[in-house]
């Protein structure tokens, strides 16, 4: 258990939580709710609730709340709407406090639905029970294995960014974000009928364990000038994503109709207040989830100056147009380095910055260890903060290409690649990769980079961003 006393670190680390609306039916949706609990090994007593059932994944089921053993610390209600109600009440009964709604069709399901909602807010407000949602799917918890989600997971990784949202759109990218990236914790927001964006910075500025926060909102419901209050705090000590959508009326009335609720805030002013903190802003979806990624794999770099490794001259022209796009300088590479490089780079001058590995390979490939050893003076040198890199081609289409051999027979090869690229990183500065060929053995490579603390980016030009926006970042927090 952690020390967060904030009323939210109960729904993180509940010792017990029953899932009502549990099914033994792996078709249905809800199966995946109960079926992620049991087999991530969530690290509390689990009670599937279910009138029909006596058994379901595996775990005893009982037909009502009313009829656990236990007191129940944390409620997930995932039956339909209509009879969310009488859950509630039934919580009520048992004494438990807070209460997951995962169903949608309230304060966004016109008159019959604003009904239910006010009638679930009724029953919360008279018995003290805490709600999270209506239209939700979390918490997630990856120090206690807490897992809500409509998608089976493969694994759960302890990592230091935690997320909130105010829509379930990450739902489908779980996978990567829990056995992927690896995260702290994530909290969906849903409809907010009573837990808001305030609660979860409030929450998350005290949670010793997040170290970076991504949060999304499509509309501020709590008090404005305290939630920019909350967010310059918290952005000045832990590295804060905003991503505000509902920008445009049109987006404002998208919203609505999926939360109830109008995101009306003036997006000009929105920004200005944004820039007041030391929060970054990310413009879509993309930027988000890069700049999460790029915030919890790297260090911070200490300055702008950046060495860029390419593939190609025209790679390195488009990095070159990017860095001074987006704040940061071509690092100045100095003589020490380029004698270091001599041994692989062609019988001509080539420039250093950005440095055409790609030309090099045609010379210095023969010794696999020495070329990446060589290159990585470039971002060990003294004028450099920070480095991107260009994948190369992946060794095992090269290989099976020219060799009647198999993957697996080649794999050792490929490890020994990736090794090597990754002791690039010794300098212990940020370095960061992005991709050449879009290929579906590339994907795979990249997921071995980035296992081993090596994040990798779609372009040179998105790579380039996050580098600029966590210099950025730094030099704020430190005025």
């Amino acid at each position: 258990m952690s020390e967060n006393n904030h009323f939210l670190a109960g729904f993180f680390e509940p010792k017990s939580v029953a899932v009502v609306g549990a099914t033994p039916n792996p078709v249905k949706i809800n199966y995946r709710i109960l079926q992620n609990l049991v087999d991530m090994g969530f690290q509390g007593k689990i009670y599937p609730v279910n009138p029909k059932a006596k058994e379901i994944h595996g775990t005893k089921a009982f037909p009502r709340l009313q009829d656990v053993p236990d007191s129940i610390d944390l409620v997930i209600s995932a039956v339909p709407a209509v009879k969310t109600a009488d859950i509630m009440r039934d919580c009520a009964e048992i004494g438990t406090k807070r209460v997951v709604i995962v169903a949608g069709g309230f304060s966004e399901g016109g008159p019959e639905g604003h009904k239910l909602n006010n009638e679930i807010a009724k029953v919360a407000k008279q018995h003290n029970i805490r709600i999270l949602g209506p239209n939700t799917l979390s918490p997630v918890n990856s120090v206690n294995r807490l897992i809500v989600s409509f998608n089976q997971l493969s694994d759960i990784k302890p990592g230091i960014v935690s997320f909130a949202f105010q829509s379930g759109f990450y739902d489908p990218k779980i996978n990567w974000l829990c056995a992927g990236l690896g995260v702290n914790k994530m909290l969906d927001m849903g409809n907010k009928l009573d837990i808001n964006e305030i609660d979860a910075l409030e929450f998350f500025a005290s949670d010793p364990s997040t170290k970076v926060l991504a949060m999304h909102v499509e509309s501020v419901r709590g008090n404005g000038r305290e939630f920019f209050r909350l967010l310059k705090e918290i952005a000045s000590k832990k590295p804060t994503i905003i991503l505000k959508t509902g920008r445009t009326a049109a987006g404002s009335r998208a919203a609505a109709s999926h939360t109830g609720a109008m995101a009306l805030e003036n997006d000009v002013v929105f920004d200005g207040l944004i820039k007041q903190t030391a929060a970054i802003r990310a413009h879509n979806l993309e930027e988000f989830f890069d700049l999460a990624k790029g915030f919890a794999i790297l260090p911070l770099p200490k300055g702008n100056r950046l060495a860029t490794i390419v593939m190609s001259g025209g790679e390195g022209v488009m990095a070159t147009d990017s860095c001074e796009t987006y704040g940061l300088y071509q690092a100045p590479i100095g003589d020490e380095t380029r004698q270091k490089l001599t041994g692989i780079m062609p019988p001509w001058e080539i420039p250093l910055n950005p440095f055409d590995a790609g030309v090099c390979m045609e010379f210095a490939m023969h010794d696999i260890d020495g070329f990446y050893d060589a290159m990585s003076a470039i971002p060990e040198d003294d004028s450099v903060d920070c480095s991107i890199m260009q994948m190369p081609i992946n060794p095992l289409d090269f290989i099976l290409s020219i060799y009647n051999t198999t993957e697996e027979a080649a794999q050792p090869i490929v490890d020994r690649f990736t090794e090597n690229i990754i002791k690039m990183q010794r300098s212990g500065k940020p370095l960061a990769a992005w991709r050449t060929s879009f290929g579906l053995r590339e994907e795979k490579w990249m997921e071995s980079f980035e296992s081993r603390g090596m994040p990798v980016f779609q372009s040179s030009e998105r790579a380039i961003k996050v580098l600029a926006a966590m210099h950025q970042f730094n030099a704020r927090s430190s005025c």
